[in-house]
């Protein structure tokens, strides 16, 4: 019977894990979500792993050696616990593919703040400021909603500097 577990991947090798698994019919899942970061201050959408460094496999390993998918090219092994590997519980699995790489997931990890969302000024004459973000200006830039002598301005800030204020839950 299939069942669901858990492969530990050589170091940023998922990809090739997963082809390598489906090449030999084994069904694997990489979850996955792509979002916005800011990287050497320019925002880019990039595809993160949920699970850096792991791999879900749908495998009967009475038909399929727990060896063939260790030896299998991107996989170190699969996750044991005790003296077998561990199975992991199929709801958790379809509950990942369900929401995997959806807005709600982006959204929540993505350091790039929406619009309305409260940032702090971090560098400049403004440091230490609350502000509301607007909406991007270009690659390098944002407009944020400040309000100075209780009037509310409107300034193009560079995005790195501000951060997002972390949401209390």
């Amino acid at each position: 019977m299939q069942k669901w577990y858990l492969a530990q991947c050589r170091p940023r090798e998922e990809d090739r894990a997963l082809q390598n698994l489906n090449n030999q019919d084994i069904d694997a899942f990489y979850p996955y979500a792509e979002v916005k970061k800011r990287v050497r201050n320019k925002l880019v959408t990039r595809t993160e792993a949920l699970f850096p460094g792991y791999i879900f496999v749908h495998a009967d390993l009475e038909l399929v050696s727990s060896t063939t998918i260790g030896s299998t090219r991107g996989v170190r092994s699969l996750v044991r616990f005790g003296g077998g590997p561990s199975v992991v519980p199929s709801e958790l699995v379809y509950d990942l593919m369900a929401h995997c790489d959806s807005d709600a997931l982006r959204e929540q990890l993505s350091d790039v703040p929406l619009k309305g969302e409260t940032v702090r000024i971090e560098q400049g004459p403004f440091a230490g400021l609350e502000a509301i973000y607007l909406e991007a200006d270009g690659e390098m830039r944002a407009i944020l909603l400040l309000t100075l002598l209780q009037k509310e301005t409107s300034t193009s800030f560079g995005v790195e500097e501000f951060s997002r204020v972390a949401k209390s839950q």
